[in-house]
Protein backbone atom coordinates (compact mmCIF):
# COMPACT_ATOMS: atom_id res chain seq x y z
CA UNK A 1 0.00 0.00 0.00
CA UNK A 2 1.40 3.44 -0.94
CA UNK A 3 2.51 5.71 1.87
CA UNK A 4 -0.14 8.27 2.77
CA UNK A 5 0.93 11.87 3.33
CA UNK A 6 -0.12 13.66 6.52
CA UNK A 7 -2.39 16.05 4.60
CA UNK A 8 -3.84 13.41 2.25
CA UNK A 9 -7.38 12.11 2.82
CA UNK A 10 -7.40 9.29 5.36
CA UNK A 11 -7.60 5.85 3.71
CA UNK A 12 -10.24 4.78 6.27
CA UNK A 13 -12.77 6.80 4.28
CA UNK A 14 -13.62 9.33 6.97
CA UNK A 15 -13.03 12.26 4.63
CA UNK A 16 -10.64 13.83 7.14
CA UNK A 17 -6.96 14.44 6.70
CA UNK A 18 -4.80 11.46 7.58
CA UNK A 19 -3.03 13.42 10.36
CA UNK A 20 -6.38 14.13 12.04
CA UNK A 21 -7.67 10.58 11.79
CA UNK A 22 -5.61 7.37 11.68
CA UNK A 23 -2.03 8.70 11.67
CA UNK A 24 -1.46 7.82 15.34
CA UNK A 25 -2.51 4.19 14.78
CA UNK A 26 -0.23 3.83 11.75
CA UNK A 27 2.70 5.38 13.60
CA UNK A 28 2.08 3.00 16.54
CA UNK A 29 2.23 0.04 14.13
CA UNK A 30 5.50 1.34 12.69
CA UNK A 31 6.93 1.76 16.20
CA UNK A 32 5.91 -1.81 17.03
CA UNK A 33 7.69 -3.06 13.92
CA UNK A 34 10.84 -1.12 14.80
CA UNK A 35 10.71 -2.51 18.35
CA UNK A 36 10.33 -6.01 16.97
CA UNK A 37 13.39 -5.57 14.78
CA UNK A 38 15.38 -4.09 17.66
CA UNK A 39 14.33 -6.93 19.98
CA UNK A 40 15.44 -9.46 17.39
CA UNK A 41 18.79 -7.72 17.07
CA UNK A 42 19.28 -7.60 20.82
CA UNK A 43 18.20 -11.20 21.23
CA UNK A 44 20.91 -12.23 18.80
CA UNK A 45 23.50 -10.34 20.86
CA UNK A 46 22.29 -11.38 24.31
CA UNK A 47 23.68 -14.50 25.86
CA UNK A 48 20.39 -15.10 27.66
CA UNK A 49 19.98 -18.57 26.31
CA UNK A 50 17.36 -19.90 23.95
CA UNK A 51 14.44 -19.18 26.29
CA UNK A 52 14.86 -15.38 26.18
CA UNK A 53 15.63 -15.34 22.48
CA UNK A 54 12.70 -17.64 21.71
CA UNK A 55 10.29 -15.45 23.71
CA UNK A 56 11.49 -12.28 21.98
CA UNK A 57 11.27 -13.94 18.59
CA UNK A 58 7.77 -15.26 19.31
CA UNK A 59 6.57 -11.77 20.32
CA UNK A 60 8.14 -10.32 17.17
CA UNK A 61 6.27 -12.90 15.09
CA UNK A 62 3.00 -11.94 16.80
CA UNK A 63 3.55 -8.24 16.07
CA UNK A 64 4.40 -9.02 12.45
CA UNK A 65 1.29 -11.20 12.09
CA UNK A 66 -0.88 -8.43 13.54
CA UNK A 67 0.67 -5.96 11.13
CA UNK A 68 -0.02 -8.24 8.16
CA UNK A 69 -3.62 -8.71 9.32
CA UNK A 70 -4.07 -4.91 9.50
CA UNK A 71 -2.71 -4.60 5.97
CA UNK A 72 -5.18 -7.23 4.75
CA UNK A 73 -8.08 -5.49 6.55
CA UNK A 74 -7.07 -2.17 5.00
CA UNK A 75 -6.82 -3.75 1.54
CA UNK A 76 -10.24 -5.39 1.71
CA UNK A 77 -11.82 -2.25 3.19
CA UNK A 78 -10.33 -0.14 0.39
CA UNK A 79 -11.62 -2.62 -2.21
CA UNK A 80 -15.17 -2.25 -0.81
CA UNK A 81 -14.97 1.52 -1.25
CA UNK A 82 -13.65 1.15 -4.80
CA UNK A 83 -16.48 -1.23 -5.65
CA UNK A 84 -19.07 1.15 -4.18
CA UNK A 85 -17.60 4.02 -6.21
CA UNK A 86 -17.85 1.85 -9.34
CA UNK A 87 -21.50 1.03 -8.57
CA UNK A 88 -20.65 -2.66 -8.05
CA UNK A 89 -22.85 -3.04 -4.98
CA UNK A 90 -23.18 -6.83 -5.05
CA UNK A 91 -19.39 -7.23 -5.28
CA UNK A 92 -18.90 -4.60 -2.57
CA UNK A 93 -21.31 -6.44 -0.27
CA UNK A 94 -19.56 -9.75 -0.93
CA UNK A 95 -16.17 -8.19 -0.13
CA UNK A 96 -17.55 -6.54 3.01
CA UNK A 97 -19.03 -9.85 4.17
CA UNK A 98 -15.69 -11.57 3.48
CA UNK A 99 -13.97 -8.91 5.56
CA UNK A 100 -16.49 -9.39 8.37
CA UNK A 101 -16.21 -13.19 8.34
CA UNK A 102 -12.39 -13.16 8.33
CA UNK A 103 -12.13 -10.37 10.93
CA UNK A 104 -15.28 -10.58 13.10
CA UNK A 105 -13.82 -8.26 15.76
CA UNK A 106 -13.05 -5.47 13.29
CA UNK A 107 -15.56 -2.57 13.40
CA UNK A 108 -14.35 -1.37 10.00
CA UNK A 109 -15.76 -4.54 8.40
CA UNK A 110 -19.24 -3.79 9.73
CA UNK A 111 -18.93 -0.12 8.80
CA UNK A 112 -18.10 -1.05 5.19
CA UNK A 113 -21.17 -3.28 5.06
CA UNK A 114 -23.23 -0.32 6.26
CA UNK A 115 -21.69 1.87 3.58
CA UNK A 116 -22.77 -0.62 0.92
CA UNK A 117 -26.36 -0.49 2.18
CA UNK A 118 -26.24 3.30 2.39
CA UNK A 119 -24.99 3.49 -1.22
CA UNK A 120 -27.89 1.27 -2.26
CA UNK A 121 -30.31 3.68 -0.58
CA UNK A 122 -31.18 1.36 2.33
CA UNK A 123 -30.64 3.88 5.10
CA UNK A 124 -32.41 1.86 7.78
CA UNK A 125 -30.25 -1.22 7.10
CA UNK A 126 -27.12 0.95 6.96
CA UNK A 127 -28.01 2.53 10.31
CA UNK A 128 -28.35 -0.94 11.87
CA UNK A 129 -24.90 -1.92 10.58
CA UNK A 130 -23.45 1.33 11.94
CA UNK A 131 -25.10 0.58 15.30
CA UNK A 132 -23.43 -2.86 15.29
CA UNK A 133 -20.05 -1.25 14.53
CA UNK A 134 -20.45 1.27 17.38
CA UNK A 135 -21.46 -1.52 19.79
CA UNK A 136 -18.35 -3.49 18.81
CA UNK A 137 -16.19 -0.40 19.29
CA UNK A 138 -17.68 0.07 22.75
CA UNK A 139 -17.06 -3.60 23.61
CA UNK A 140 -13.43 -3.39 22.46
CA UNK A 141 -12.83 -0.25 24.50
CA UNK A 142 -10.47 2.67 24.00
CA UNK A 143 -7.37 2.17 21.92
CA UNK A 144 -9.01 -0.18 19.43
CA UNK A 145 -10.54 2.54 17.26
CA UNK A 146 -10.27 6.28 16.88
CA UNK A 147 -12.82 8.61 18.44
CA UNK A 148 -13.49 10.37 15.14
CA UNK A 149 -14.49 7.08 13.48
CA UNK A 150 -16.98 6.29 16.25
CA UNK A 151 -18.34 9.85 16.15
CA UNK A 152 -18.73 9.65 12.36
CA UNK A 153 -20.82 6.47 12.72
CA UNK A 154 -23.02 7.96 15.46
CA UNK A 155 -23.67 11.01 13.28
CA UNK A 156 -24.54 8.75 10.34
CA UNK A 157 -27.00 6.82 12.55
CA UNK A 158 -28.64 10.08 13.59
CA UNK A 159 -28.86 11.21 9.96
CA UNK A 160 -30.16 7.90 8.56
CA UNK A 161 -32.50 6.92 11.40
CA UNK A 162 -33.56 10.11 13.24
CA UNK A 163 -36.66 8.49 14.76
CA UNK A 164 -34.73 5.99 16.90
CA UNK A 165 -32.28 6.85 19.65
CA UNK A 166 -28.64 6.79 18.61
CA UNK A 167 -25.67 5.79 20.79
CA UNK A 168 -24.13 8.59 22.84
CA UNK A 169 -21.64 10.67 20.89
CA UNK A 170 -18.99 10.60 23.66
CA UNK A 171 -15.87 12.38 22.38
CA UNK A 172 -15.98 14.07 19.00
CA UNK A 173 -12.49 15.33 18.17
CA UNK A 174 -13.84 17.61 15.40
Amino acid sequence: MAKVGRNDPCPCGSGKKFKRCCLERVEAEERAERLRAENERQAAEVDGGPTVAAAVLERAREVLQESRALDEVDGLAERVLEQIDAGQYDEAEATARQLESEYPHEPLAIERLGQVHEARGSGDVAAEQYRRAVMLMDELGEGHYCDCCRARLVKAIRRLDPDRPAPALLRDPQ
